[in-house]
């Protein structure tokens, strides 16, 4: 799109504006999560990497909580004493946390100009957070009991369309929020459509093919081909495994072993995982050259990384937006007939669709 004399005109008094208005950087500290969104948004507008890590914590500042809050005998408490015992280590890491933040901010500014964003004439459309639920980690419950994750969408005033990106690790400490990591960015009117076009993304990457950003798939002919897949193929066995996430969280994984030409005589798998009492959910199911299992979740991208050991399978989950890690036991169970048979629906229905 060409802009008119007069387009830019508008929008660089547009921005002129903005910056009068623009929310205070003197600190990290945000009062509300929509205050702490909003100097996000207004980043980007900017393209400013440098003021968009000013929403993150000093060094200093997440030392002192700490050591007033995360238990003596924590690693965060003598990760935290160690720091704060020099002041060049404090500057160091808060280089270290500039370089990353930065790293974030210029990713999703590059995909957001692909997908045809004029950062420039953004605005906030709305946002909604997720509040993360408590763990094991008492350094981190005490550090930051509050801790969110979520969408914001917003408009480009030129073209009228709505894109979506994702934020992670907000953290309420001390009654202020900081943080606010950039993940992904789509073109989305909705979190639904947000997370088709995601799980789409996170197959792209898996399977190394490239970015399609600005081509259009056809969905008609990629079912046709999954079809002609599911009659070619051999199924050589089926398991399934039971267990919990922390010793809470029960969960459970069924597997269905593919026959083909490779050497092995297994070449790939199926599996379909449940979290505690959601419903099912595809997996894509990989296998590291050491042995190690890796189911990466379509939906959602969270990841089960496991190593068999007999009929247990041990490992992390790792939750997709907000990456907390859960400790993964499973072990095998013996099916019933009909069991089997419910399994084997679910499947082929997951992947029908």
């Amino acid at each position: 799109m060409i802009f008119s004399t007069l387009q830019k005109r508008f929008w660089g008094l547009a921005l002129l504006l903005l910056c009068m208005m623009a929310p205070d950087f003197a600190s990290a500290q945000s009062k509300t999560e929509g205050e702490l969104v909003q100097k996000i948004v207004y980043c980007l507008r900017l393209n400013d990497s440098f003021l968009y890590a000013k929403v993150f914590p000093a060094t200093d500042t997440l030392c002192a909580i700490t050591l007033r809050k995360a238990p003596l005998t924590s690693d965060a408490y003598q990760r935290a004493k160690y720091l704060s015992a020099s002041e060049d280590l404090m500057i160091n890491q808060d280089s270290a946390n500039l370089k990353q933040a930065i790293v974030w901010f210029k990713n999703v500014l590059k995909k957001g100009k692909k997908l045809g964003i004029h950062w420039e004439a953004i605005t906030m459309s709305r946002y909604e957070l997720e509040a993360l639920a408590k763990t094991r980690d008492e350094a981190l419950e005490a550090i930051a009991p509050e801790r969110f994750v979520g969408y914001v969408f917003l408009e480009d005033q030129l073209t009228r369309k709505i894109f979506t990106f994702t934020v992670s690790d907000i953290m309420k400490m001390d009654g202020k929020f900081y943080g606010g990591e950039l993940n992904y960015i789509f073109e989305a009117n909705n979190k639904d459509d947000f997370n088709a076009k995601l799980k789409a993304e996170k197959i792209r990457i898996k399977k190394g093919l490239s970015d399609s950003t600005e081509q259009n798939t056809d969905s008609t002919q990629s079912r046709e081909d999954q079809e002609v897949n599911n009659k070619r193929k051999q199924i050589a066995d089926r398991k399934y495994f039971a267990g919990y996430l922390d010793e809470e969280t029960p969960v459970s994984l069924y597997i269905r072993y593919i026959e083909g030409g490779c050497p092995e005589g297994i070449c790939s798998w199926e599996a379909i995982f449940k979290f505690g009492d959601n419903e099912y959910s595809r997996q894509e199911v990989s296998k590291t050259k050491d042995g190690k299992w890796v189911f990466l979740e379509e939906e959602t991208s969270g990841v089960l990384e496991l190593e068999l050991k007999g009929s247990v399978f041990k490992g992390i989950y790792t939750a997709s937006l907000d990456k907390v890690e859960y400790d993964a036991v499973l072990k095998e169970k013996t099916m019933t007939k009909k069991k089997l048979e419910i399994l084997d629906a679910l499947m082929d229905d997951d992947m029908d669709h």
